[in-house]
């Protein structure tokens, strides 16, 4: 019997050991898992309970204008951010800035795992709040432990210049977007620019962040400035200075501010752009807070597309503006002379079909220059034909018809010069007829060009051949050191094309508008000799687009143009006299 008892109670002894031994090692493994394993996180978890990183952001650059303006600068706004480490389990402090934020606690959490980038770095919840909502967190600051307040960058336009289509705007870096932009050192949730010259020149426009160290108690409030870690300062963005003169902006954008198309000028001794418009547009400063749904959406379906930038992007038949390059074809390859006549009878018959001159009467006998003073039709007509589709098309892409100008502002359009390719491409080879290359001699067709590459084509006239890349910065300030970084001038020159050609081809410009019978007369300007061109361009959709294309002064130009407005009718009538506005503001505002 007490064998067997000994024997039980050693049976009992040994489980008892087992049983601890068990303990044992899960309370070492827990130690190492806890130690050793987790070390790093619950260390730096640790950390940030005392320690916490307050993040100094750059302040984003001014954009001015050619003289000083201030046209784009920076209002305080705040925002919202929560630490997930802090608040991913706190279910008091998620339901408390719910009621604060009005946004569900749900949406809060989805937020946070959506943007999250670590335990520590803070997640932005809402952008702009109003001062009623920080005045609450501030008054419940010491419930809200995880929750904080940054400032964030916030855009307004003191000038009254809106440019949208130039300015661009900023918003949130979404995931899409950081795969692509992550190597930039720029970080998941950051304020970037979106489009325009606030994406283009975002990297110069940020800045560097800088940080501080700083104590704070249980509560997350802060105790002391940490002085023995290192800080960094933040390095303010830099300002960019544009071509773009305030005046002469604001002025085209009250002319045009009802009118659907838009303006280009353009400086002819350096290619800075002085103005450029796009109508109908937006208000940019929608987009200086956290936009709509259905703001959104109404800028997206409106039809007249406001989001579009019609003088860069847009294509569009060039109408009788054309004109000038089949001029400049014919006299380079000497098909003809300046002093070749034809005689306009207000049609021209190609077989069985009859192509209209604009005058119904017809012209008379005209040589060139009298047929680009009049804009006769019938004359190119017969031009084109004896030009023939490869000449015309090879003069359209000497004159970089073909070839975007590479402007530092977004999807640029390079047009459409349709050669002997392109055309057996569409209508097989050798299908298209006598009368398509009769159309394309006034500017319609298949050919398509945008706004800016006619502006780059007028200062290419006005300057002899000589032309400027365009451009809308005209320098970069580093607001620390007053450095500037000017954007070099790119000068080139149109080869092949004779001083008499171009000679000609201003000659018939000036009579355009100065001349007794010129389709321009709208645009003179009293005391300043002005040139340019005309054109009514018809399009399947409406109305024909109104063109005015010109330049003053006539010896040496200062400033060229370029003057679109879709379903305007004619351009003499309706563009022509705008152009000679801008030509008369921008001489009286210099002078």
């Amino acid at each position: 019997m007490l064998a067997d008892q000994q024997i039980k109670n050693k049976k009992k002894q040994y489980q008892y050991s087992i049983f601890l031994g068990i303990l044992f090692f899960i309370l070492i493994a827990q130690l190492f898992y806890l130690q050793v394993y987790k070390q790093a996180i619950y260390l730096k978890a640790s950390e940030n309970n005392r320690i916490r990183q307050v993040i100094l952001k750059s302040t984003r650059g001014l954009i001015l204008d050619r003289n000083g303006e201030v046209l784009v600068d920076n209002h305080p706004s705040y925002s919202v951010y929560a630490t997930p480490f802090e608040v991913q389990d706190a279910d008091t402090v998620l339901r408390l800035i719910s009621r604060i934020l009005n946004i569900e606690s749900e949406e809060i959490s989805k937020i946070i795992k959506e943007k999250q980038a670590g335990y520590f770095t803070p997640v932005r919840l809402k952008r702009h709040i109003d001062f009623s909502t920080l005045s609450k967190i501030e008054e419940y600051k010491l419930d809200l432990p995880g929750i904080s307040i940054q400032n964030d960058p916030k855009r307004y336009y003191p000038s009254g210049v809106r440019a949208p289509h130039l300015f661009g705007y900023l918003g949130e870096l979404t995931r899409e977007e950081y795969e692509s932009r992550k190597k930039q050192g720029i970080k998941f949730g950051e304020i970037v620019g979106k489009k325009g010259l606030e994406m283009i020149y975002d990297t110069e426009l940020r800045g560097v962040n800088g940080y501080r160290y700083v104590e704070v108690d249980v509560l997350g409030r802060e105790i002391k400035r940490l002085s023995d870690k290192r800080e960094l300062l933040d390095v303010p963005g830099q300002n960019l200075h544009l071509t773009i003169d305030a005046g002469l902006q604001k002025f085209l954008e009250s002319r045009m501010d009802t009118i659907r198309g838009g303006a280009i000028a353009v400086d002819c001794e350096t290619g800075g752009i002085l103005a450029l418009v796009s109508k109908p547009d937006y208000d940019p400063d929608i987009f200086s807070k956290p936009l709509s749904e259905d703001i959104w959406n109404s800028l997206l379906s409106d039809q007249n597309k406001p989001l579009y930038d019609r003088m860069v992007q847009s294509l569009y038949p060039p109408g009788s503006t054309f004109k000038l390059v089949l001029a400049a074809a014919a006299l380079e390859k000497g098909i003809i002379t300046p002093e070749r006549t034809e005689t306009c009878v207000g049609f021209y018959r190609l077989g069985t079909k009859t192509y209209d001159c604009w005058k119904k009467e017809g012209h008379g006998e005209l040589d060139l220059l009298g047929a680009i003073e009049q804009s006769c039709n019938v004359y190119f007509y017969t031009l084109g034909l004896k030009t023939g589709q490869d000449i015309w098309a090879e003069y359209s892409k000497k004159f970089l018809f073909d070839k975007p100008t590479g402007i530092d502002l977004m999807a640029e359009n390079s047009g459409l010069v349709p050669d002997r390719e392109y055309l057996d491409k569409k209508y097989g080879k050798n299908k298209w007829s006598r009368g398509l290359i009769a159309n394309q001699a006034i500017g319609q067709g298949d050919l398509l060009v945008t706004p800016l590459q006619m502006l780059r084509f007028t200062m290419i006239l006005a300057n002899d051949g000589f032309y400027h890349k365009p451009h809308v910065v005209n320098f970069r300030e580093d607001v620390i050191s007053n450095k500037k970084e000017w954007t070099e001038i790119e000068t080139k020159k149109i080869p092949d094309i004779s001083e008499k050609t171009y000679k000609i081809l201003k000659e018939g410009m000036r009579r355009v508008v100065q001349g007794e019978r010129g389709t321009a007369k709208g645009a003179r300007c009293s005391g300043l000799e002005v040139a340019g061109k005309t054109g009514t361009a018809e399009n399947p959709h409406g109305e024909p687009h109104a063109w005015f294309l010109g330049f003053a002064p006539f010896d040496k130009p200062k400033i060229a143009l370029c003057i679109l407005i879709e379903n305007g009718g004619s351009g003499g009538a309706v563009a022509a006299p705008l152009g000679g506005d801008v030509i008369r503001y921008f001489f009286n505002s210099i002078n």
